[in-house]
């Protein structure tokens, strides 16, 4: 089955920034939101086989590829920080 391993990479480095933004950080829906934003800005990498699993995680070690996926979160971020959509409590 076919795999975006671009959301892998997204899934990992968001934590971290989100990590010292008070009002985002406890907020699934604006993670959720600046995952989203983020992941439209990116150019997807499917993988089917070994050998694309392996070109993906090569990828990964690219500090143009790494500093593009960061880019595009801060910039998701700061459209989210403009216009939260906050997860409404439940009663």
């Amino acid at each position: 089955m076919p795999k975006n391993y671009m959301e892998v990479l997204v899934d990992s480095m968001l934590p971290p920034l989100v990590r010292s933004h008070e009002h985002l950080k406890d907020c699934l829906r604006c993670q959720e939101d600046i995952r989203a934003i983020a992941l439209n800005q990116l150019q997807p990498l499917y993988m089917v086989s070994d050998k694309g699993r392996i070109y993906a995680k090569l990828k990964e070690f690219d500090h143009q590829f790494q500093s593009d996926i960061i880019q595009a979160l801060s910039r998701a971020m700061a459209v989210v920080e403009d216009n939260p959509h906050h997860e409404e409590p439940s009663f």
